[in-house]
């Protein structure tokens, strides 16, 4: 038996963004640990060291919508938030840098919504694993979520400093966010 639907608390997304080589698996996986929450990987990274070759559109296509339901499979068990180390936003990305075009179906998917969306700055020194492209490459990924999340009216927090400053930051952006959603629930349900 399914409970009333106002009993249903809503899961929370955290989007890990960024370049390359920016901290966000880092930081996606001690914020995961720190709530207790569902991390989910980037699917992307899994696919490119599978194929060790630039992901066609019709991969990354895949990789969106793989990433969505990675996303999905966490809701089944209700946890109050999950946090995402990636979105579509950064497959759309790869698309358009590596195929100066993108279907729209990935064009779409890069719209996913999210509760809180994290940037981290890329102030530490560049790590190539073999997988990476290069700094240059790291900053133009940079000011291109930054770029892209402002046309969607997303207000992300940038992240600086080592992975426990990051970590004290998105904690406090958290509450912030939850006294700012609990007030807009109390509001709705007097008003």
């Amino acid at each position: 038996m399914k409970p009333p639907p106002e009993l249903v608390k809503p899961v929370r997304r955290i989007a890990m963004l960024g370049g390359e080589s920016s901290g966000k698996t880092t930081l996606a996986r001690a914020l995961a640990e720190r709530l207790g929450a569902p991390w989910v990987p980037e699917y992307g990274r899994q696919r490119w060291e599978e194929l060790r070759q630039t992901l066609s559109v019709a991969d990354l296509v895949q990789v969106a919508r793989t990433q969505i339901d990675w996303e999905q499979a966490p809701v089944a068990r209700h946890p109050d938030w999950i946090v995402c180390d990636t979105t579509p936003l950064t497959t759309l990305q790869y698309c358009l840098h590596d195929h100066g075009h993108a279907p729209p179906e990935l064009q779409a998917m890069a719209r996913r919504a999210y509760d809180v969306s994290v940037v981290c700055q890329p102030d530490f020194d560049f790590v190539q694993d073999g997988c990476r492209r290069d700094d240059r490459f790291r900053q133009q990924q940079h000011a291109w979520t930054l770029v892209r999340l402002a046309e969607m009216g997303v207000t992300p927090l940038v992240v600086r400093g080592s992975v426990e400053a990051r970590l004290a930051q998105v904690l406090a952006h958290l509450g912030q966010h939850l006294g700012q959603r609990n007030a807009s629930i109390r509001a709705s349900r007097h008003g």
